[in-house]
């Protein structure tokens, strides 16, 4: 089998998702992996998007690059995700790799995995309608719901709808004002 390459994406082939699901057990994974390359490519791509439009520190490593990752950071940022594990460039930005780190290509696998779930239960889609046209609970007859207390179409995770995504990407995650 000829791995198919995916274009804007973090995650490059099928064959590197297929061996990142592996032997899954999540019906979502499982799914996914049985899926045509070109859905598989446009899950990737729309985690891709959502996780390129989170704010993070640092800047992006090349100023041409078309991504978000991988990133640098002002050596006395705060934001610096690595510690004393860097490279430094000529410019004196520092900087962990010239790759996209692991952790943000398994958060697109993973947002890829929560937006195959989300849009293929129609349940998940309505709530999400109604949260993002401010209602925070209704009652039909015996049944009801309350959507919590995130303002509408805000959300505790920046948009993501994986929660595993977010804890992956939080230490890239800038909740500052200069955001670059």
């Amino acid at each position: 089998m000829v791995d198919v390459t995916f274009t804007n994406s973090y995650i490059e082939t099928d064959a590197i998702f297929e061996a990142w699901i592996g032997n899954d057990p999540r019906p979502s994974a499982i799914a996914l992996k049985a899926a045509s390359s070109t859905t598989q490519e446009w899950y990737l791509q729309r985690a891709t998007k959502i996780i390129d439009s989170l704010s993070f520190g640092g800047y992006k490593l090349l100023s041409t690059q078309d991504r978000q990752f991988p990133r640098k950071y002002d050596p006395t940022d705060s934001l610096n995700p690595w510690g004393n594990t860097y490279s430094e460039d000529s410019w004196g930005y520092i900087y962990d790799s010239s790759d996209v780190p692991d952790d943000v290509k398994e958060a697109c696998c993973e947002e890829a995995l929560a937006l195959y779930e989300f849009y293929t239960d129609s349940a998940s889609s309505k709530r999400q309608s109604l949260q993002n046209q401010g209602v925070k609970s209704y009652s039909i007859g015996p049944l009801s719901e309350t959507f919590g207390t995130v303002e509408a179409g805000g959300s505790s995770t920046y948009g993501l709808k994986s929660t595993i995504a977010y804890d992956l990407l939080q230490k890239y995650i800038s909740t500052r004002g200069d955001i670059r």
